[in-house]
């Protein structure tokens, strides 16, 4: 079983568990999930950025330690088991498609217990929405050996192409793998820059993971690039609706402009049509794209393939 694999089984079991048995031991709860208490803390601690649109404060799980016992307040419903419509069982599939390259076998494995969690009725849909899922093209080779590399606290090394410069080689601490409007990064230390950096994975060459160790600093946390200041002609202007204005707004920030109708309107990089339609998608008929004329029908042919018309 992966790591990635064993890491989302133990999420997935943690609320439930603690929303069961409240006030349970951090030694108990470690023992339960065969790990130790320091990789307890740290999987708590991600579990408190969980939550369900709109993210507003009273959105994310809200699960914490006092006096050595662990409680859960705000559990997001995960108590019971989900019961996924066909459109939301293929969106999570088209997320979990971006990540194939780092889990292997595994995805297949959580895609067909996916499927199994559906309603039997929908289960045809599912499937026919799922086959029409084109996502795995986005997804860089490199996210299996960096994500290994991450994991094992291993040192990699690389050509990267910076923009205007030729090829040069890397040798980097590998932190952190984030996605941000269609393009894959690493953070992590530098050692030609003796500083942190963030390198797109689409530039990278000749990968390759070292036998050489490395503890990541305590604060080894990435800032997510913002592709969309300073674009000009490129971008693409895309109206958001009341609904999905609060999402945006805490997205994007100062970036999201208010619209007297309570919505929002952000311009992104429209370098990347197919990560721009999937994302337009995403939101279920309360994003609109205002221009260019392009973007519009790209996503409008993506409309019409998804429903068959």
């Amino acid at each position: 079983m992966s790591n990635v694999h064993e890491r989302l089984r133990r999420l997935l079991f943690l609320v439930p568990y603690v929303s069961k048995h409240p006030g349970v031991t951090v030694e108990a709860l470690a023992k339960a999930l065969t790990i130790s208490r320091e990789d307890l803390l740290e999987e708590l601690d991600l579990l408190t950025c969980v939550g369900r649109p709109p993210f507003n404060p009273d959105d994310y799980i809200d699960i914490y330690v006092d006096n050595d016992r662990v409680y859960v307040d705000l559990d997001q419903r995960l108590y019971a088991p989900p019961r996924l419509t066909a459109g939301e069982a293929a969106a999570l599939a088209a997320a979990a498609e971006l990540l194939r390259p780092a889990t292997g076998d595994a995805l297949q494995s959580a895609l067909t217990k996916l499927e199994n969690i559906i309603p039997p009725a929908a289960r045809e849909r599912f499937r026919d929405m799922y086959r029409k899922i084109d996502a795995t093209g986005e997804a860089p080779l490199a996210l299996g050996p960096l994500t290994r590399a991450i994991l094992e606290r291993l040192e990699v090394t690389f050509a990267y192409a910076s923009p205007g410069r030729p090829s040069e080689p890397r040798r980097v601490r590998p932190y952190e793998l984030l996605s941000n409007r269609g393009q894959w990064y690493l953070q992590g230390f530098c050692h030609t820059r003796q500083d942190a950096r963030l390198f797109r994975l689409d530039r990278m060459e000749d990968l390759g993971v070292t036998s050489t160790g490395f503890q990541p600093p305590a604060d080894a946390r990435a800032d997510v690039p913002n592709p969309a200041r300073g674009a000009s002609e490129a971008s693409v202007r895309v109206r958001f609706s009341p609904t999905a204005a609060p999402y945006v707004k805490e997205r994007f920030g100062q970036d999201a402009r208010p619209l007297a109708d309570g919505g929002v309107e952000v311009r992104v990089a429209g370098d990347s049509e197919r990560w721009l339609t999937q994302w337009v998608l995403s939101f279920g008929g309360e994003a609109e794209v205002l221009e260019p004329a392009s973007a519009r029908a790209a996503v409008a042919r993506a409309v019409h393939a998804s429903i068959g018309s």
